[in-house]
Order: C-alpha cells, then structure tokens, then sequence
C-alpha cells in the first residue's frame, strides 16, 4: 500500500492534471498534424509516450507510398497533437478526455533510434513500432497541453505534467482495464448509492457536467457507467431520457495501487451509506 495522500474533492485541476500525466505517457490513441507544410501532412495511427529522459516520443509506421515517410530527418516541423482518451467501458463508447498541444516534431535517424532502443529508454508501445522495418522514431517539443475533461478545459505546461520520477499517474495504461473492473464489480445498487451520496453531500464530490439529452437507448437509462477512474476518484456517467450528468466521487487518500483502489473503492460503498448529519437550530 503506497503512503495516504488526502484528495481535495473539489479540486477540478488535481484530477485533469492525473488524466494529463497518464495520456502523455501513452493512454489514448495520437495523432499528428504538421500544419505548415504544403500540403499538411497528418499521421493518424502512431504510438507515443514519456521516455526515461522525460522527452515526449512518438513512433509510427508508414509505407512507402505514406507522406510521413517523406518528412526529411532532423528538420523541424510544426504539429498539432491530438490524443484522445476513451473509457474502458465496454457498453457505451465515450470519450473521457482529450489532450492537444502545438510542438515541434523532429523525426530521428535510425542510429538515434537504435541507441535508445539499444539503452531501453523508450516506453513499451513506442519501441515495438521504432523498432520495426520501417518504424520511425520521434521527438515532439512542446510548452503546454491543453486537456478537455468532464470539468471543462485546463491548461498545463510541460514540465509540470512529467514529473522528475517519470513514473505514468495510476492507472497506468496497462491497469486500466483492471482499474476499470474494480468499480464496475460494483454492484448497480451500490453505484446508484455512491452517485447518490455525491449529490446529497454524504460523500465529497462534484457534478462535473449536466446536458440535456433527448431518448437515447432505454438499457443504459439510470445505469451508473465508469467514464474514468484515477488515483483521486471516479467519474461516473448516468444517462437519463431528458439529460445526461457526470459526477465525480473523490477518494479519501489517493491510489497509487490496483490494493489502494480496492480499499478506496470499498470505503466509497461503505461512506455511501452513512446518513448525512442533521445540525440543529
């Protein structure tokens, strides 16, 4: 169990900036456009991460006939990066945040590459593509990240999203799935009681969003889906016929494990029950 850290409820910023930290180092499908070119050249399917030098990496694929692979090594190009990160959830498809910046992208020569691969200083998911045939391994500079999640938009400059430990915010991307399924084992009535007691101010939390939805499918109408859970909380999406709402419940000290996220999660049941005190004249 990793050391207590009490979770400000109400601090919109902590939460974003969890979601930050764990798409830059490498949740979420990326994209690239180089924008200044003529004519713009966009790469849609690539890999990207944080290497062990705290620089963002990309790396990507292309065939022969790909535009990508005409962009000349060590030139700089202007990009526009986008990363969008959906939910686990396998019900519903929904899109739990997404991450954009301007940088500077600057494709490496392959014996650049091959050192890095070489000293092992490449996230996973990133090495697998360099390394191929005709993989090719980037380096994207960038001041700030721009993050769109069910409290709204946040900005956040680079150095302040990679930490000195370099270590991915939890859950990293390989536990998501996992992290994911500890909540939703939940029973429907014990997620109903958690979104609940957000609401009545038994448990702390937040409505992150509200919108008005007209019908939608029947079969999701008052389920309490998992849109994200991280080391602060969950954000949880119900679905109505007139309206659809996000709510976030805060743990009480963060997770830093998929042990932690067990004994946070049991605690939210468990402070979901209580009934909210009456104060008196």
């Amino acid at each position: 169990m990793t050391d207590s850290i009490p979770v400000e409820a109400i601090d919109c910023d902590r939460t974003a900036r969890s979601m930050a930290e764990r798409i830059l180092h490498g949740a979420g499908s990326a994209s690239i456009l180089a924008y200044r070119t003529s004519p713009m050249i966009s790469c849609e399917a690539m890999m990207h991460g944080i290497s062990r030098g705290g620089r963002l990496v990309v790396a990507a694929c292309p065939d022969e006939a790909d535009p990508v692979r005409g962009m000349t090594e060590r030139e700089r190009f202007s990009v526009r990066m986008d990363i969008t990160k959906e939910s686990p959830e396998p019900q519903f498809r929904l899109v739990a945040a997404t991450v954009h910046l301007l940088g500077e992208l600057e494709w490496q020569p392959e014996w650049v590459a091959d050192e890095l691969l070489t000293a092992g200083d490449l996230p996973n998911d990133v090495a697998a593509i360099a390394s191929m045939s005709r993989g090719r391994l980037g380096f994207i500079d960038t001041d700030r990240c721009l993050v769109h999640d069910s409290a709204g938009v946040h900005s956040f400059s680079f150095t302040e999203l990679v930490s000195t430990d370099l270590r991915p915010g939890f859950p990293a991307a390989g536990d998501e799935f996992e992290a994911h399924h500890t909540v939703m084992a939940l029973s429907d009535d014990s997620l109903r009681q958690i979104r609940d007691a957000v609401l009545k101010g038994t448990v702390e939390g937040r409505i992150c969003s509200r919108q008005a939805a007209l019908a939608g499918c029947p079969h999701i109408w008052d389920r309490v889906l998992c849109a994200d859970v991280d080391c602060t909380g969950i954000t949880m999406l119900t679905v109505e016929p007139t309206e659809t709402y996000a709510v976030f419940a805060a743990f009480e000290n963060e997770a830093g494990s998929l042990d932690d996220l067990g004994i946070q999660v049991e605690r939210l049941v468990a402070n979901s029950l209580l009934t909210p005190r009456v104060q008196s004249c």
